[in-house]
């Protein structure tokens, strides 16, 4: 049988699945013989529903209860995962069930907002490490859990040397699959899109005295077209996470290699400042990028995390990780964009090819004990840690940086082009970059009260170099001091009231060469939090509501008193204030949810001589909001359904002077899921349809870009537990 056979054959169980066609004599035995004897292994620290999970990692302070935790807090589980994340779907499209996450970004890349600060991979967590991702798609097979705290937390997440993105919104922490106590086999096929399709591995085992070793591989094969024509994308991986644990110690190894490539992917436009009206939606499933469009990139990475205990109450920690990724072939839109010229839709297809081949590692080592001073019990944590990032850019050969195709029109869909793009270049040393940084937290607990006292002091150093010669041009040394603290009440078991202060750091700027202080270096941008929330239990039903203040500090030119040149200083504000309210569990016998709302008022506050000074935010939606319920029939058959939205969202053209907005957008999500064997063989069929109203839309992104809207998706899936 070949693979579109098989797939084929795939298809048939899921549509079986789906709608309870009733079988023949005979293949229903085949079907369901010994359906009694399936093993369903249960989650202890999933609520019901299995949507999320009621413990997750807190940074430093490790492994925490959502009621033990001063933020807003929402641990996303495997479940989650295999519902939404399809291979062929933006990595947002799993992250948006926690409220604090809008979605912008695409199958491209990981990008995302969190409380209205742009994230993606580069800014993720994998197992408590930082820096061990990329902006592109995630590798999710090797996952099995995302831990979100919403808000800028540097105090308990340590020091990470940001690119592309940054911390700023809140710690996004990828947990690696390991080996469960019973040995697993896991081979499954999928498809999805317009003929994307894929195969995967997992396998696990846990070996020697007391089953103290676990192994878990996990193996990825994707190749085919997604549902944007000619989009095609091409991923291949292998991810081994290696555990010991013992009485008095636990250590956790995970590697992992992966080589993607994606063809004609990009889909985002400016608007040129000669548009005088936001451009009407345009089709989803079309293509608007040029032939020779294409991103690829190779590497691996490597993270250890080891936890020794030296009596009953304290131990030693160590976690660090390395990450060596190549994005060698990044043929784009110039700027990483089309611009749109004018209200017909024009655009031209000017282009420019890159690479930026990137080394990230980091450590850290700390200790964590508890002990009690009177009545009141401490747990306490010290870290040292630092983080560093070498990164290569390009130079083109063959042209001169910048170079045009022809033309497109996002109406028609036409594409004229004329030419092919030069994807030659060199590369060179560009920037590097390290942060060390020393953690103190200390959670106290007093009857009903707690409260959290910590601070992170760093130091940053930033050097860029010469294309041409190779030595530094230019390097900034910076430092700051992030405090965090909060207070807890916990009237009973079942409630959380709390308060929390969080803060979050970016390197220091130097002042450049146009500026009268030219070389002056700026202190670190600060982004400032503070939040007041309350969260009940009850029932395996989860309600959290969080109201949140953000402010983060901006580097803009100053009029100079004197005339002359503007000064560069640390004037500029942005706030963000927001509330956010969340329902996780099961919300009757068969009926379980995931759902959240989301209100944002995000405005300038101080600006280039006060121009936009009370202003909503450029790409800020004020209103999200995302539900998700599911109809478990019985332990075999479930029906799903989602729906997302987001509201209307400001956004500047090009030369920063005409206002327009983006329309609000809603989809829908509809799926099944069956559990079943197949000659004795443990099965789960899915089928699932992101989109189902093929709904086109504006998304807006990375502030001033708007992203075509990802079409209809057919997703389905075989998985068989050998």
């Amino acid at each position: 049988m070949n693979g579109k056979q098989k797939f084929l054959t795939m298809a048939v169980l899921c549509a079986i699945a789906s709608v309870g066609f009733v079988l023949p004599a005979g293949a229903e035995e085949t079907l369901t013989h010994d359906l009694d004897e399936v093993i369903v292994e249960a989650d202890r620290d999933a609520l019901p529903g299995g949507f999320v999970k009621t413990k997750g990692s807190i940074g430093i302070l490790g492994d925490k209860s959502i009621m033990e935790v001063p933020f807003s807090q929402t641990n996303i589980s495997a479940k989650t995962l295999d519902l939404f994340g399809g291979p062929t779907q933006p990595l947002d499209n799993i992250l948006v069930g926690v409220p604090a996450i809008r979605q912008a970004g695409s199958v491209l890349h990981n990008d995302f907002t969190i409380r209205g600060f742009r994230a993606n991979g580069t800014s993720m967590y994998v197992n408590g490490v930082h820096g061990m991702l990329t902006q592109f798609n995630v590798p999710m097979a090797a996952f099995e859990r995302v831990d979100v705290t919403a808000g800028p937390n540097t105090g308990i997440s340590g020091s990470g040397v940001q690119y592309e993105s940054s911390t700023a919104g809140g710690i996004i922490n990828l947990i690696s699959k390991k080996a469960g106590e019973q040995p697993l086999f896991r081979y499954k096929q999928t498809f999805s899109g317009k003929g994307s399709f894929g195969e995967y591995l997992d396998l696990g085992s846990r070996f020697g005295k007391d089953k103290a070793w676990g192994l878990r591989i996990n193996t990825e094969l994707l190749n085919g077209e997604t549902s944007v024509d000619k989009t095609d994308i091409k991923a291949k991986g292998i991810y081994m996470n290696l555990d010991h644990r013992d009485d008095r110690s636990t250590t956790n190894f995970l590697a992992g290699y992966r080589d993607i490539d994606i063809k004609n992917g990009m889909r985002w436009f400016k608007i040129g400042p000669n548009v005088k009206n936001f451009p009407s939606t345009i089709n989803g499933s079309k293509n608007y990028a040029f032939d020779g469009m294409e991103k690829g990139a190779y590497g691996y990475f490597m993270v250890l995390n080891h936890e020794q205990k030296l009596n009953d109450d304290w131990k030693l920690f160590f976690n660090g990780g390395l990450n060596n990724n190549k994005l060698n072939k990044n043929v784009m839109g110039q700027n990483s964009a089309f611009t749109i010229k004018d209200d017909a839709g024009n655009y031209d297809l000017n282009y420019q090819s890159s690479a930026t081949p990137q080394k990230a590692y980091y450590a850290q080592i700390g200790t964590s004990g508890k002990f009690a001073t009177g009545a009141v019990k401490h747990e306490a944590t010290l870290a040292i840690d630092k983080a560093w990032r070498n990164r290569d850019a390009s130079t083109p050969l063959g042209y001169s940086g910048f170079g045009q195709l022809g033309t497109g029109n996002i109406y028609t869909g036409a594409i004229d082009q004329t030419g092919m793009p030069d994807g030659s270049y060199k590369t060179y040393l560009n920037n590097k970059t390290s942060i060390w940084g020393i953690s103190f937290v200390d959670s106290l607990k007093y009857e009903k009260w707690g409260a959290v006292l910590g601070v992170h002091k760093h130091q940053g150093t930033s050097t860029s170099y010469s294309p041409t010669t190779g030595q530094a041009t230019s390097s900034v040394t910076s430092d700051a001091t992030s405090p965090t603290y909060a207070l807890t009440y916990n009237p009973n078991e079942k409630i959380m009231l709390y308060g929390s202060h969080s803060e979050n750091f970016d390197l220091g700027a130097v002042a450049g060469s146009t500026y009268e202080n030219a070389g002056e270096i700026l202190p670190p941008s600060k982004t400032k939090q503070s939040e007041l929330g309350v969260k009940y239990l009850n029932k395996g039903f989860l309600t959290t509501l969080a109201l949140f203040d953000i402010k983060q500090a901006n580097n803009i030119a100053v009029t100079n008193p004197a005339g002359g040149k503007d000064f560069f200083r640390q004037d500029g504000e942005v706030k963000h204030r927001g509330i956010e309210l969340s329902f996780n569990g099961a919300i009757a016998s068969k009926w379980n949810v995931m759902a959240g709302i989301a209100y944002m008022d995000a405005k300038y506050e101080k600006t280039v001589k006060g121009s936009k000074d009370g202003v909503q935010e450029s790409g800020q939606p004020k209103w999200s909001g995302s539900a998700a319920l599911e109809y478990k029939a019985d332990e075999n058959f479930s029906i799903i359904g989602r729906a997302l939205y987001t509201g209307s969202s400001p956004l500047y053209n090009t030369d920063s002077s005409r206002h327009f907005y983006a329309p609000s957008y809603m989809t829908f999500d509809l799926g099944v899921t069956y559990k079943t064997k197949i000659n004795s063989i443990p099965t789960k069929l899915s089928l699932m349809c992101y989109n189902l109203a093929n709904k086109d839309y504006w998304m807006v992104s990375r502030g001033d870009q708007i992203y075509a809207s990802t079409p209809r998706t057919i997703y389905m899936s075989a998985e068989f537990d050998i």
